[in-house]
């Protein structure tokens, strides 16, 4: 059976320490605990949402209307080079336990906040790396039938900063299977080590927000690219420029809107510098959209997840 708490606050839950209640809270430990929750959801006809480390996700001032569920399923097994991990698992004990177990193929996400979970259903990645290129399928339960299923690599339809699961919210991940490949574990140690290091380095780490909020936008202007090329001595990756460059180049760092503010340290960061609403943290970022838009003819588009907003809150 599992504990519903009503108006549970949600802002302490998150990186950005922004938002307002939900209206039901619930933990749930296994997949009857969450059939259990979502059946409730759908007799009292209330949205529901899955949360995770609450690393990427900006939360409305009113909260969420419906019902935010946590999963805490936390299971890391070994099968040679394969490893079965649950949504709930911390991304960087993941990191940690292949490494360890001389298993290549993760380091990479070394120092990304949040979970497993969270981390598919964005395909999170860094340095070149990312979660969905060693992922061979995703167990889900569908949020319709509750049945639970298994999904083929192909069918996560992953993408930059995307997946399946994160455009059809109704299918809920449970967990996922990677395979790997073997490596000295000293030489993943280190570089599970160097992955954190870098990013200790730039201070990413130091400042509340949700991480990188715009993705990196493919640019089709030539003579834009060849420019970031010129000036960072690094060829664009697939065609996409950093959000911070561009950012960089509109003159925004620092810029703020109440309690919100570009970071100072890193452009595509929007921070909480203390109090900030979910009101001030959108008018800023439309305020980013804008004025890169016209500086640099190029369109950001949001990483976050936005969630509690009526559509008109989200309109640019």
């Amino acid at each position: 059976m599992i504990e519903l708490r009503e108006h549970f606050p949600l802002a302490p839950c998150t990186t950005f320490g922004i938002g307002g209640p939900a209206r039901f809270y619930a933990e749930v430990a296994g997949l009857a605990e969450l059939r259990e929750a979502l059946s409730f959801a759908r007799a009292e006809g209330l949205p529901f949402f899955l949360m995770g480390g609450g690393s990427n996700l900006l939360i409305s001032d009113a909260g969420f209307p419906g019902l935010v569920i946590r999963n805490t399923g936390r299971a890391l097994n070994r099968e040679g080079t394969d490893v079965e991990v649950e949504a709930g698992v911390v991304l960087i004990d993941l990191v940690r336990s292949c490494a360890s177990w001389g298993l290549a193929g993760v380091a990479t996400l070394a120092g990304i906040p949040g979970l497993v979970g969270g981390a598919l259903r964005g395909n999170a990645g860094a340095y070149g790396g990312s979660l969905g290129e060693v992922c061979t399928s995703v167990r889900v339960l569908d949020a319709g039938s509750l049945e639970e299923r298994i999904v083929s690599r192909a069918e996560c339809r992953f993408g930059y900063r995307d997946s399946r699961f994160k455009q059809d919210p109704a299918l809920v991940v449970l967990g996922t299977r990677l395979s790997l490949a073997p490596a000295p574990v000293e030489e993943l140690e280190e570089r599970v080590a160097e992955t954190l290091a870098k990013r200790a380095a730039r201070r990413l780490d130091c400042e509340q927000s949700v991480g990188s909020y715009f993705t990196n936008p493919v640019v089709s202007d030539r003579a834009l690219v060849a420019r970031f090329e010129a000036e960072q001595r690094v060829a664009a990756r697939e065609g996409r420029l950093p959000a911070g460059w561009l950012i960089d180049q509109a003159g925004l760092r620092n810029l703020r809107v109440g309690g919100a503010q570009v970071s100072g340290i890193h452009a595509n960061y929007l921070i909480n510098t203390g109090g900030a609403s979910a009101r001030d943290v959108l008018e800023l970022a439309r305020l980013v959209k804008e004025r890169v838009l016209s500086q640099t003819g190029v369109r950001l588009v949001e990483e976050v997840s936005r969630i509690g907003f009526s559509a008109g809150e989200l309109a640019d």
